[in-house]
């Protein structure tokens, strides 16, 4: 073979080479789907309005239960069989009852990190629906100030059974509170993470978050001789995610009640009762067992 014959063999060799990589490549790259990125949620409901359809998912079957509740939300446009991934999205709760109606806390909508499809915000039912009261939900898409689809569906909240994660009390300013657990939700035997929302009520329709107030936590095991653990941290206000932030530290498997007392930012208690003496719990609480 002479040498121009044996170069023009070298390059389609290293041509044919590269393309059956590259055509490998492609194969073996998938794209994440929609639904890849719902694996884990359940869905709690699927709204239909015109050319678009809301899909609502939890974390965890079942009903909507009062306290916290965090929501999921994908929007297919059903012209194009495509899910929107620049959408703007926003809702809002409203609580049907028999002679007024009502709003609670609740948050704006944003876009899930590392998701092309799925957003996601939370609620903070502040009573359960019944026969003949019921919460509704409007979802609304906006371009702008247009509103290209708004769709509503009604939910059942229920009570929660078991374990407290949600309080609500009238401070000694008069203010009306909403303070709801979101972690932990598996507590284990050590120093756990613990997070919690709090709002106040400015009007009906109206639930502000609270900032730079302090909760203070006593995690106590009432079935154990009441007796505390050591090293938690109180939960302080983290500006950057909105939650109260501290640290948790259970000592060992069964049923705490971890005692609260809320401060304002001028240190005054709106809320709650130091453990002394013939007080074995203060008056509002969370609840966990594990």
């Amino acid at each position: 073979m002479n040498l121009i014959k044996k170069c023009n063999y070298i390059f389609f060799a290293i041509v044919g080479l590269t393309i059956l990589l590259t055509s490998c490549n492609k194969d073996d790259v998938k794209g994440i789907t929609p639904a890849d990125e719902v694996v884990g949620l359940q869905k709690a409901d699927s709204i239909v309005n015109g050319s678009y359809t809301f899909y609502i998912y939890k974390k965890n079957i079942g009903n909507f239960v009062v306290g916290y509740n965090e929501v999921y939300i994908q929007l297919k446009n059903n012209k194009t069989n495509k899910y929107v991934e620049d959408a703007t999205l926003s809702w809002k709760p409203l609580m049907h009852m028999a002679m007024m109606s009502h709003a609670c806390p609740y948050s704006s909508i944003s876009k899930v990190e590392n998701t092309k499809t799925l957003y996601k915000g939370y609620f903070i039912f502040i009573m359960a629906s019944n026969a003949s009261e019921y919460w509704e939900i409007a979802y609304n898409y906006t371009n702008g100030n247009d509103t290209i689809a708004k769709a509503t569906n009604r939910l059942t909240v229920d009570d929660v059974a078991g374990r407290i994660r949600y309080k609500s009390f009238k401070g000694v300013d008069n203010t009306s509170y909403f303070l709801a657990l979101v972690d932990p939700t598996t507590p284990k035997v050590g120093t756990n993470d613990i997070t919690a929302y709090l709002y106040k009520k400015v009007d009906m329709l109206t639930f502000n978050p609270v900032q730079n107030y302090t909760v203070e936590i006593d995690p106590r095991m009432p079935d154990m001789d009441n007796h505390t653990s050591p090293s938690n941290v109180n939960l302080t206000y983290d500006s950057t995610t909105g939650l109260y932030k501290g640290k948790l530290n259970l000592t060992m498997t069964g049923y705490w009640k971890i005692s609260l007392i809320v401060r304002d930012a001028s240190n005054t208690i709106q809320k709650g009762e130091s453990i002394t003496g013939t007080t074995t719990a203060s008056s509002i609480y969370f609840e966990l067992e594990f």
